[in-house]
């Protein structure tokens, strides 16, 4: 495989943000930074990220604040930050988006996030979306709707009150995604709703850098952060004429079995978005870009890409 170097940011505040870059060629025609999911990594994109330096993309990918080399450095898997974690990550994400510019000025940058990091990429979309000629966002999620949210971000105050804010929470994890499972019983695993591709799953399970329990200030952050990206008066700072595609498993619960993924495509239009399309995979779960066909993916990301760089 093409490298995947290892590289560090000090962001604003002074910490250390582990990230990844693939070499840039003569022929390189863009860059794009890819930004994991919850309780997993940025090492698992590995492979798509050699696929597209292939086809002359640059490819940036960051470890966030609680996950990966980045959770590691600073003793804090499964938590974002004191205060204001959210933004903080996506700070982050603009930093580094920032950075990669400057490092390659001349080209059309894009950014691909999936699931948490779908969400967190709509709200850098909302935050500073000048910085992208196009974004992909793969398995996202409107949180069950306003109502879960709300719900959520008090049982997440009621933790934190009680227990503190690292307090990893078995409570909200199994709030957050005990009921997914339901929709592939017999399950072989607790993880079969991520992927029916069972090798994928595998995997996963046996990754130490995967699957842990987020603490109780993460999952505050994280329905905070759904909240954001899912306001339409913060849609409406869009570019409106950014292009967007929405990627998604029809049979991922993350994103309702598809109906969050159509609604969100639904409303960022209803906000003036210009630009939006959207794809789901029949049969396919929440990890896209690690399922039997995901070459097939890794293509119609590349077709989008090329249509805009």
């Amino acid at each position: 495989m093409i490298p995947f170097d290892t590289h560090q940011l000090t962001a604003s505040d002074g910490a250390k943000i582990f990230y990844y870059s693939t070499p840039r060629f003569k022929d390189s025609r863009a860059a794009i930074l890819l930004v994991h999911g919850m309780a997993e990594h940025a090492s698992r994109y590995r492979e798509f990220a050699d696929f597209l330096c292939r086809r002359n993309l640059v490819v940036y990918a960051i470890d966030q604040r609680g996950h990966g080399a980045t959770g590691l450095s600073q003793d804090s898997l499964g938590f974002f930050a004191e205060t204001d974690g959210w933004q903080r990550i996506v700070s982050d994400i603009g930093e580094l988006s920032t950075h990669i510019k400057s490092q390659h000025p001349e080209l059309p940058l894009f950014i691909l996030g999936h699931s948490m990091g779908s969400v967190a990429v709509r709200s850098a979309l909302i935050r500073f979306g000048d910085l992208y000629r196009g974004a992909v966002v793969v398995g996202t999620t409107l949180g069950r709707g306003a109502a879960m949210r709300k719900l959520g971000k008090a049982l997440a105050r009621a933790e934190i009150a009680k227990f503190g804010p690292r307090h990893p929470s078995s409570f909200l994890n199994l709030l957050a995604f005990g009921g997914y499972n339901r929709h592939f019983l017999p399950a072989r695993t607790a993880f079969d709703w991520l992927s029916a591709n069972p090798d994928n799953v595998d995997a996963y399970i046996a990754d130490p850098l995967c699957g842990f329990t987020c603490t109780a200030g993460f999952f505050y952050d994280l329905f905070d952060g759904i909240d954001f990206a899912s306001d339409p008066k913060n849609i409406k700072k869009m570019p409106s004429s950014l292009p967007i595609f929405l990627v998604a498993g029809a049979a991922d619960p993350v994103g309702g079995m598809g109906k969050e993924v159509l609604a969100l495509e639904k409303l960022m239009k209803a906000c003036g978005m210009t630009q939006v399309t959207c794809t789901l995979y029949p049969e396919k779960r929440h990890e896209l870009l690690n399922e039997a066909n995901r070459r097939l993916v890794y293509s119609e990301v590349l077709a989008f890409i090329e249509a805009f760089i």
